[in-house]
């Protein structure tokens, strides 16, 4: 996999989360108490700054009732 190729999936991701994250009413703090996510990480995600490991991934698609390729997928 390029390194574009992981760029483009950590930009999708980011916007896919806060997409989500605001259509079902959560804010950052409600999620995170929700997925057992720290907030500050749920901030370094949405804002390209880390990645996050699979674990991570699967605990916020269960929280906002998606699959984990969903908040990997390129939206337009």
């Amino acid at each position: 996999m390029s390194q574009q190729t992981v760029e483009q999936l950590r930009a999708n991701l980011a916007a896919n989360l806060k997409t989500l994250r605001a259509a079902r009413g959560y804010a950052q703090d409600a999620l995170a108490l929700d997925s057992g996510v720290h907030r500050t990480m749920l901030s370094k995600i949405e804002r390209c700054l880390t990645n996050p490991s699979l674990a991570t991934l699967v605990r916020l698609a269960n929280t906002l009732d998606v699959a984990v390729s969903e908040l990997l997928q390129h939206r337009q």
